[in-house]
């Protein structure tokens, strides 16, 4: 009988001994919206802020609807240090992307693509995302562009 209690002591202790899997789950609540922006030049710039504001040189011309993107990390090994980063960054319909702005746990916002934001995660956290923009042809009524990137969360 003790031998069969240590067994199951030395099982137990080899268990807790083992490294934890370190877990981070991505929950898109919403995507990054400049809403509604009046028809007009190539050149326009306009920054959807983290916030869910728009500003930049042409936000007169933004009219309304505007929402930041909103992602929930949830991290199963926190706290520790992680890196976030947008990449594979493309646009259609006429956009530039001049840089992608995240804010993390309620950070500061910042620029994360090129160089990635370091942050120290949290078992559940807000990650907002935003983007600068600046458009590259006339935009009329009725007209849609679209931007795409990927945000990749890592361990450090």
């Amino acid at each position: 009988m003790k031998t069969s209690c240590a067994k199951h002591v030395f099982l137990f202790a080899a268990l807790l001994a083992m490294p934890a899997t370190a877990v981070i789950t991505l929950t898109e609540i919403t995507s990054p919206n400049f809403g509604l922006i009046l028809s007009g030049a190539s050149g326009r710039q306009f920054i959807l802020n983290t916030s869910g504001s728009v500003t930049g040189a042409n936000s007169t011309d933004y009219i309304s609807s505007a929402i930041a993107g909103e992602i929930t990390a949830t991290d199963n090994t926190s706290p520790v240090t992680i890196e976030i980063l947008a990449s594979s960054i493309s646009s259609a319909g006429g956009l530039t992307v001049n840089e992608v702005l995240c804010s993390y746990g309620g950070g500061a916002q910042t620029r994360c693509d090129g160089s990635p934001l370091v942050a120290t995660s949290a078992a559940s956290a807000s990650l907002k995302v935003g983007i600068d923009i600046t458009t590259s042809q006339v935009h009329s009524g009725g007209d849609s562009a679209s931007v795409n990137f990927d945000i990749t969360v890592t361990y450090q």
